[in-house]
């Protein structure tokens, strides 16, 4: 019984000798001074936000080839502002109802009947009761929703006439003008409070470019995007509110809103992996009093993504059988994240464009994810949340897969009817630095992206200026813009559209 009790004693005396050793140690690795109970150095701060994120910007736009009678000094100016309109007493008081930024969408009334009607949840309805809406010029849902014409509210962009972000402009093309539509979700609308939207860059820049041309011609920019939407939306905006307006381009710019990787995976043994937590955002050493259990701390962190790596996630693969990932066909019914429905809808924009004369302009878009990509926590962790947590358990290896080869798609239509394409994802930085999550970019860096496209949208207007294509005159005139000629503001209450569910 003694000696039992004695081999106890000297193992817990090695297991202790062993601990006190190996904090020693580590204590000396990591530079920690040994005669303080608790760790009196902290570990090396994680790098600080860039000093400056307009430089950062600056620093690759510089890299930028620009075109001839560009100048780089263009890139610092900004546009114009857009005077503000008044804000009604109905608007600020709506400002103050319970919800998200919808309190002042209007709603396609189909759209809302449907949703309403078949019980179906979305967090752009919050909690509102009373909806603006608008009645549709096809029997669609689509779109779900557009702005309230010449609006101006604390923290939203202004209006023009027609609800779209920007300054106004006729309904008719006026002689010698190039008008370019932009259309796309919130990546293309820009954040609400941002003074300026990518777009509204490229026209103040465009219409530099035309005078250091010589050109009598003036560049008119439409931002007819709207955050959350998706591609049968913009197919519909492109339909009926753009086709009347004859732009001579369109710009699509849009790859997330049916981007869903963890529908088109799968994965073994899912369930041994959880969801990475947001609290494992960073420690710090005075939060412990131990070197040797602020290793082992680490080393659970670096296993579930919070030192600022990938979290561990399931063997996947994904599900497109007999696509040519390579080179694929737009065609492919197999191809995943609802590429064969976003193609579709490209076709019906090209298809709705060519009786005006409108050339439709494919972008490939950008996504901030790459394997092996590591993160500064907490500085980040917006961005660490976005891939991880919102499009768990795809891994990031899988959603460059998929970026690329939705990119390759957008592509290939385009090469297949002849039409433009801006490789932006080739050309933006893939430094997280520049984004705010995966996919939207910081201000100073929406003012690069602007600059980037600006540059093959002049290279494609001069090569269409020569050819005579550009600028073409309104071939329709019109009086009155089909989709807009109904009373706006209109109210409509979800318990009445709730009675009329049964008939």
């Amino acid at each position: 019984m003694a000696r039992a009790y004695l081999r106890l004693v000297a193992a817990i005396s090695s297991l202790v000798l062993a601990v006190v050793l190996g904090e020693v140690v580590f204590r000396l690795i990591d530079g920690y001074a040994l005669g303080h109970l608790r760790l009196s150095r902290p570990v090396p701060p994680l790098a600080a936000a860039p000093a400056d994120a307009d430089q950062l910007a600056r620093r690759y736009a510089l890299d930028v080839a620009v075109g001839p009678k560009v100048s780089a000094s263009w890139y610092e100016q900004d546009p114009p502002s857009i005077a503000s309109n008044a804000t009604p007493s109905w608007v600020r008081d709506r400002l103050e109802l319970e919800g998200t930024e919808s309190r002042l969408f209007e709603f396609n009334l189909a759209f809302l009947k449907d949703r309403l009607c078949r019980d179906l949840s979305t967090s752009m309805f919050g909690t509102l009761d009373d909806f603006l809406y608008f009645d549709p010029v096809e029997p669609s849902i689509y779109p779900s929703y557009r702005h309230l014409r010449r609006l101006s509210a604390p923290g939203w962009f202004t209006t023009n006439s027609f609800g779209w972000r920007g300054p106004d402009l006729a309904l008719n093309k006026p002689a010698n003008t190039i008008r370019i539509a932009f259309v796309g979700a919130s990546t293309t609308v820009g954040a609400y409070a941002f003074p300026f939207s990518y777009p509204e860059f490229i026209n103040h820049w465009l219409n530099q470019w035309s005078r250091a041309n010589g050109w009598p011609y003036r560049f008119e920019v439409i931002n007819a995007a709207r955050t959350g939407i998706d591609s049968h939306s913009i197919a519909a905006i492109v339909r009926n509110e753009l086709v009347p307006m004859e732009p001579d381009l369109v710009v699509y710019y849009e790859g997330s809103n049916q981007f869903w990787p963890p529908g088109s995976i799968g994965y073994r043994l899912g369930r041994l992996y959880s969801r990475p937590s947001s609290a494992a955002a960073s420690r710090t050493p005075r939060q412990s009093a131990s070197a040797l259990g602020l290793r082992v701390q680490r080393l659970i962190d670096s296993w579930r993504g919070g030192d600022g790596s990938e979290p561990v996630k399931p063997v996947q693969w994904i599900r497109m059988p007999g696509v040519n990932e390579e080179d694929p066909d737009p065609a492919d019914e197999n191809l995943p994240v609802e590429l064969p429905a976003i193609v579709k809808d490209l076709e019906s924009v090209r298809a709705a464009l060519e009786p005006v004369r409108s050339e439709l302009v494919v972008t490939s878009f950008v996504w901030m994810v790459k394997d092996g990509l590591r993160l500064e926590l907490p500085r980040q962790l917006r961005l660490f949340d976005y891939l991880n947590r919102d499009y768990w358990p795809a891994t990031y290896k899988t959603m460059r897969r998929l970026a690329d080869l939705q990119n390759r798609v957008f592509r290939n239509f385009a090469r297949r009817h002849d039409l433009p394409f801006i490789d932006l994802a080739a050309r933006f930085p893939a430094d997280s630095n520049l984004f705010d999550d995966a996919i939207h970019v910081r201000y100073s860096s929406s003012r690069l992206q602007a600059w980037i496209v600006f540059q093959d949208l002049a290279r494609l207007v001069t090569e269409r200026v020569a050819a005579g294509t550009l600028p073409h005159p309104m071939i329709h005139p019109r009086s009155q813009h089909p989709a807009f000629d109904q009373p706006s503001p209109r109210h409509v209450t979800r318990a009445s559209i709730l009675a009329s569910c049964a008939r």
